[in-house]
Protein backbone atom coordinates (compact mmCIF):
# COMPACT_ATOMS: atom_id res chain seq x y z
CA UNK A 1 0.00 0.00 0.00
CA UNK A 2 1.29 3.48 -0.87
CA UNK A 3 1.42 5.31 2.45
CA UNK A 4 3.10 8.65 1.64
CA UNK A 5 -0.31 10.26 1.14
CA UNK A 6 -1.29 9.39 4.71
CA UNK A 7 2.06 10.50 6.12
CA UNK A 8 1.77 13.92 4.51
CA UNK A 9 -1.77 14.15 5.88
CA UNK A 10 -0.36 13.48 9.35
CA UNK A 11 2.24 16.24 8.95
CA UNK A 12 -0.50 18.70 8.06
CA UNK A 13 -2.64 17.50 10.96
CA UNK A 14 0.20 18.30 13.38
CA UNK A 15 0.45 21.78 11.87
CA UNK A 16 -3.27 22.46 12.07
CA UNK A 17 -3.61 21.03 15.58
CA UNK A 18 -0.93 23.45 16.79
CA UNK A 19 -3.08 26.30 15.47
CA UNK A 20 -6.39 25.16 16.95
CA UNK A 21 -6.58 22.18 19.31
CA UNK A 22 -3.36 20.47 20.35
CA UNK A 23 -5.27 17.26 21.15
CA UNK A 24 -6.22 16.84 17.49
CA UNK A 25 -2.65 15.68 16.96
CA UNK A 26 -3.93 12.35 18.28
CA UNK A 27 -5.30 11.69 14.81
CA UNK A 28 -1.92 12.32 13.17
CA UNK A 29 -0.40 9.75 15.54
CA UNK A 30 -3.26 7.34 14.87
CA UNK A 31 -2.73 7.49 11.11
CA UNK A 32 1.02 7.06 11.48
CA UNK A 33 0.44 4.10 13.81
CA UNK A 34 -1.67 2.42 11.13
CA UNK A 35 0.94 3.01 8.42
CA UNK A 36 3.65 1.68 10.76
CA UNK A 37 1.66 -1.47 11.47
CA UNK A 38 1.39 -2.09 7.75
CA UNK A 39 4.93 -1.21 6.73
CA UNK A 40 6.60 -3.07 9.57
CA UNK A 41 4.37 -6.10 8.93
CA UNK A 42 3.24 -6.36 12.53
CA UNK A 43 -0.17 -7.68 11.47
CA UNK A 44 -1.15 -10.36 8.92
CA UNK A 45 -1.50 -9.19 5.31
CA UNK A 46 -5.12 -10.31 5.43
CA UNK A 47 -5.85 -7.30 7.71
CA UNK A 48 -4.67 -4.76 5.12
CA UNK A 49 -8.04 -4.03 3.49
CA UNK A 50 -9.75 -3.43 6.85
CA UNK A 51 -6.91 -1.22 8.03
CA UNK A 52 -7.17 0.80 4.82
CA UNK A 53 -10.84 1.36 5.65
CA UNK A 54 -9.82 2.63 9.09
CA UNK A 55 -7.27 4.97 7.52
CA UNK A 56 -9.75 6.42 5.06
CA UNK A 57 -12.47 6.79 7.68
CA UNK A 58 -10.07 8.70 9.95
CA UNK A 59 -9.11 11.09 7.14
CA UNK A 60 -12.75 11.62 6.22
CA UNK A 61 -13.98 12.29 9.76
CA UNK A 62 -11.03 14.48 10.78
CA UNK A 63 -10.27 16.26 7.52
CA UNK A 64 -7.53 18.86 7.26
CA UNK A 65 -8.24 22.32 5.91
CA UNK A 66 -5.20 22.26 3.61
CA UNK A 67 -2.62 19.93 2.10
CA UNK A 68 0.95 19.66 3.41
CA UNK A 69 2.99 22.22 1.46
CA UNK A 70 6.69 21.53 0.97
CA UNK A 71 8.37 24.84 0.12
CA UNK A 72 11.74 24.49 1.82
CA UNK A 73 13.13 21.59 3.81
CA UNK A 74 13.96 22.06 7.50
CA UNK A 75 17.21 20.18 8.06
CA UNK A 76 17.93 18.56 11.41
CA UNK A 77 14.40 18.37 12.81
CA UNK A 78 15.18 15.16 14.72
CA UNK A 79 17.95 16.74 16.78
CA UNK A 80 15.95 19.95 17.21
CA UNK A 81 12.89 18.11 18.52
CA UNK A 82 14.81 15.85 20.88
CA UNK A 83 16.67 18.86 22.26
CA UNK A 84 13.31 20.46 23.05
CA UNK A 85 12.20 17.34 24.92
CA UNK A 86 15.49 17.25 26.83
CA UNK A 87 15.01 20.85 27.90
CA UNK A 88 11.56 20.00 29.27
CA UNK A 89 12.67 16.87 31.10
CA UNK A 90 11.31 18.03 34.46
CA UNK A 91 7.80 18.39 33.09
CA UNK A 92 5.23 15.62 33.41
CA UNK A 93 4.62 16.16 29.72
CA UNK A 94 0.83 15.90 30.11
CA UNK A 95 0.90 12.09 30.21
CA UNK A 96 3.79 12.04 27.76
CA UNK A 97 1.88 13.35 24.77
CA UNK A 98 4.72 15.65 23.71
CA UNK A 99 7.06 12.64 23.72
CA UNK A 100 4.51 10.50 21.84
CA UNK A 101 3.81 13.13 19.16
CA UNK A 102 7.54 13.74 18.68
CA UNK A 103 8.32 10.05 18.36
CA UNK A 104 5.67 9.45 15.73
CA UNK A 105 6.82 12.37 13.63
CA UNK A 106 10.57 11.81 13.65
CA UNK A 107 10.14 8.03 13.30
CA UNK A 108 8.15 8.65 10.12
CA UNK A 109 10.59 11.24 8.76
CA UNK A 110 13.55 8.96 9.39
CA UNK A 111 11.94 6.16 7.34
CA UNK A 112 10.55 8.11 4.39
CA UNK A 113 11.52 10.64 1.74
CA UNK A 114 9.03 13.19 3.06
CA UNK A 115 10.91 16.34 4.10
CA UNK A 116 10.20 18.38 7.20
CA UNK A 117 9.45 22.06 6.77
CA UNK A 118 10.00 25.10 8.96
CA UNK A 119 6.22 25.33 9.38
CA UNK A 120 6.12 21.75 10.67
CA UNK A 121 8.98 22.34 13.12
CA UNK A 122 7.38 25.54 14.42
CA UNK A 123 4.11 23.64 14.91
CA UNK A 124 5.82 20.86 16.85
CA UNK A 125 7.73 23.36 18.95
CA UNK A 126 4.44 25.01 19.93
CA UNK A 127 2.86 21.62 20.69
CA UNK A 128 5.73 20.67 23.00
CA UNK A 129 5.46 24.03 24.78
CA UNK A 130 1.68 23.72 25.17
CA UNK A 131 1.91 20.21 26.60
CA UNK A 132 4.65 21.23 29.00
CA UNK A 133 2.42 24.01 30.29
CA UNK A 134 -0.68 21.84 30.57
CA UNK A 135 0.44 19.92 33.66
CA UNK A 136 0.27 16.22 34.50
CA UNK A 137 -3.26 15.58 33.27
CA UNK A 138 -6.11 13.95 35.13
CA UNK A 139 -6.69 10.56 36.73
CA UNK A 140 -10.09 9.00 37.48
CA UNK A 141 -10.79 8.47 41.19
CA UNK A 142 -14.28 7.59 42.49
CA UNK A 143 -15.66 8.17 39.00
CA UNK A 144 -14.40 11.75 38.81
CA UNK A 145 -11.47 13.28 36.97
CA UNK A 146 -8.88 14.84 39.25
CA UNK A 147 -5.39 16.26 38.87
CA UNK A 148 -2.77 14.87 41.24
CA UNK A 149 0.33 16.99 41.74
CA UNK A 150 3.27 14.55 41.38
CA UNK A 151 5.40 16.66 43.72
CA UNK A 152 2.82 16.62 46.52
CA UNK A 153 2.41 12.85 46.99
CA UNK A 154 4.59 10.14 48.57
CA UNK A 155 7.21 8.48 46.41
CA UNK A 156 6.15 4.89 45.64
CA UNK A 157 9.77 3.98 45.00
CA UNK A 158 9.16 2.70 41.46
CA UNK A 159 12.04 3.71 39.21
CA UNK A 160 12.09 1.97 35.85
CA UNK A 161 14.89 2.20 33.33
CA UNK A 162 12.83 1.92 30.20
CA UNK A 163 13.33 -0.70 27.53
CA UNK A 164 10.91 -2.98 25.71
CA UNK A 165 10.91 -5.58 28.49
CA UNK A 166 10.39 -3.19 31.40
CA UNK A 167 7.52 -1.37 29.70
CA UNK A 168 5.74 -4.64 28.88
CA UNK A 169 6.38 -6.11 32.33
CA UNK A 170 4.92 -3.05 33.99
CA UNK A 171 1.88 -3.08 31.72
CA UNK A 172 1.24 -6.77 32.42
CA UNK A 173 1.66 -6.54 36.18
CA UNK A 174 0.34 -3.14 37.25
CA UNK A 175 -3.18 -3.39 38.68
CA UNK A 176 -5.91 -0.79 38.19
CA UNK A 177 -9.63 -1.15 38.94
CA UNK A 178 -11.41 -1.95 35.69
CA UNK A 179 -14.00 0.78 36.24
CA UNK A 180 -11.18 3.32 36.55
CA UNK A 181 -9.30 2.11 33.52
CA UNK A 182 -12.37 2.11 31.29
CA UNK A 183 -12.91 5.79 32.04
CA UNK A 184 -9.44 7.20 31.42
CA UNK A 185 -7.34 4.46 29.73
CA UNK A 186 -4.20 5.26 31.72
CA UNK A 187 -2.57 1.91 30.93
CA UNK A 188 -2.76 2.78 27.25
CA UNK A 189 -1.08 6.12 27.90
CA UNK A 190 1.64 4.33 29.83
CA UNK A 191 2.06 1.88 26.95
CA UNK A 192 2.40 4.53 24.24
CA UNK A 193 4.49 6.87 26.41
CA UNK A 194 6.93 4.11 27.37
CA UNK A 195 7.15 2.85 23.79
CA UNK A 196 7.90 6.36 22.51
CA UNK A 197 10.77 6.77 24.98
CA UNK A 198 12.24 3.35 24.15
CA UNK A 199 12.24 4.12 20.43
CA UNK A 200 13.51 7.68 20.83
CA UNK A 201 16.51 6.36 22.72
CA UNK A 202 17.34 4.24 19.67
CA UNK A 203 16.71 6.97 17.11
CA UNK A 204 18.98 9.63 18.58
CA UNK A 205 22.61 9.22 19.57
CA UNK A 206 23.26 12.92 20.10
CA UNK A 207 21.35 13.29 23.37
CA UNK A 208 21.15 11.26 26.55
CA UNK A 209 17.44 10.53 26.84
CA UNK A 210 17.37 8.63 30.11
CA UNK A 211 16.04 11.85 31.63
CA UNK A 212 12.73 11.20 29.86
CA UNK A 213 12.27 8.19 32.14
CA UNK A 214 11.61 10.55 35.05
CA UNK A 215 8.29 11.83 33.69
CA UNK A 216 7.22 8.24 32.99
CA UNK A 217 8.08 7.24 36.57
CA UNK A 218 6.16 10.25 37.88
CA UNK A 219 3.11 9.05 36.00
CA UNK A 220 3.46 5.60 37.57
CA UNK A 221 3.70 7.25 40.99
CA UNK A 222 0.48 9.17 40.30
CA UNK A 223 -1.37 6.01 39.29
CA UNK A 224 -0.09 4.14 42.34
CA UNK A 225 -1.32 6.94 44.59
CA UNK A 226 -4.70 7.05 42.78
CA UNK A 227 -5.17 3.34 43.45
CA UNK A 228 -4.85 3.99 47.17
CA UNK A 229 -7.48 6.74 46.99
CA UNK A 230 -9.97 4.48 45.22
CA UNK A 231 -12.23 2.79 47.77
CA UNK A 232 -13.49 0.03 45.51
CA UNK A 233 -11.55 -3.21 45.62
CA UNK A 234 -9.10 -3.83 42.80
CA UNK A 235 -10.29 -7.03 41.18
CA UNK A 236 -8.81 -9.09 38.40
CA UNK A 237 -9.51 -6.84 35.45
CA UNK A 238 -8.17 -9.43 33.04
CA UNK A 239 -10.66 -12.03 34.32
CA UNK A 240 -13.52 -9.58 33.78
CA UNK A 241 -12.70 -9.31 30.09
CA UNK A 242 -14.38 -12.15 28.21
CA UNK A 243 -13.65 -10.87 24.71
CA UNK A 244 -9.94 -10.87 23.93
CA UNK A 245 -9.91 -8.72 20.79
CA UNK A 246 -6.50 -8.67 19.17
CA UNK A 247 -5.09 -6.86 16.11
CA UNK A 248 -4.15 -10.12 14.38
CA UNK A 249 -7.87 -10.77 13.81
CA UNK A 250 -10.41 -8.96 11.64
CA UNK A 251 -12.85 -8.44 14.55
CA UNK A 252 -10.40 -5.95 16.07
CA UNK A 253 -10.35 -3.71 13.00
CA UNK A 254 -14.08 -4.05 12.47
CA UNK A 255 -14.61 -2.83 16.03
CA UNK A 256 -12.18 0.04 15.41
CA UNK A 257 -14.34 1.14 12.47
CA UNK A 258 -17.26 1.46 14.89
CA UNK A 259 -15.31 3.17 17.69
CA UNK A 260 -11.56 3.68 17.43
CA UNK A 261 -11.47 5.25 20.93
CA UNK A 262 -9.97 8.52 19.65
CA UNK A 263 -7.52 6.53 17.55
CA UNK A 264 -6.31 4.52 20.51
CA UNK A 265 -7.13 1.19 18.86
CA UNK A 266 -4.41 2.04 16.34
CA UNK A 267 -1.76 3.50 18.64
CA UNK A 268 -2.12 0.87 21.35
CA UNK A 269 -1.91 -1.96 18.83
CA UNK A 270 1.22 -0.50 17.28
CA UNK A 271 2.99 0.11 20.59
CA UNK A 272 2.14 -3.32 21.96
CA UNK A 273 3.09 -5.27 18.86
CA UNK A 274 6.27 -3.28 18.28
CA UNK A 275 7.45 -3.62 21.89
CA UNK A 276 6.63 -7.34 21.78
CA UNK A 277 8.75 -7.73 18.66
CA UNK A 278 11.60 -5.72 20.17
CA UNK A 279 11.46 -7.91 23.28
CA UNK A 280 11.54 -11.08 21.17
CA UNK A 281 8.02 -12.22 22.05
CA UNK A 282 6.78 -14.30 19.12
CA UNK A 283 3.28 -14.60 20.58
CA UNK A 284 2.08 -11.38 22.25
CA UNK A 285 -0.10 -11.70 25.34
CA UNK A 286 -3.30 -10.43 23.77
CA UNK A 287 -5.42 -11.19 26.82
CA UNK A 288 -3.26 -8.82 28.80
CA UNK A 289 -3.29 -6.30 25.93
CA UNK A 290 -7.10 -6.24 26.14
CA UNK A 291 -6.78 -4.37 29.45
CA UNK A 292 -5.77 -1.17 27.69
CA UNK A 293 -8.96 -1.04 25.61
Amino acid sequence: METDFYKKWACQKFIESSQSNVWDGHWACAVLALTNLLEEKLVPDSMQALMKKNLDKTLEEHANDQKYRIKKEYVGITDSMIELLSQNQRSCHALGHDVIYTFYLIHMLSRSNIPATAELFDAMKKIVKDFSASGPGYVTVHGKNMVIDPDAIPDAGIKLHLNSETVLDFLHNFQRPLHQEQRDMQLGHILTHGHAIVELKQISSNYVLDNLDSSFNKRINILTYANKLEEKVIGSDIALSDIALNPWESAYWEQALVDSRHGHYYKYAYSYLKLSRMAGHTLPNFRSFRRVL
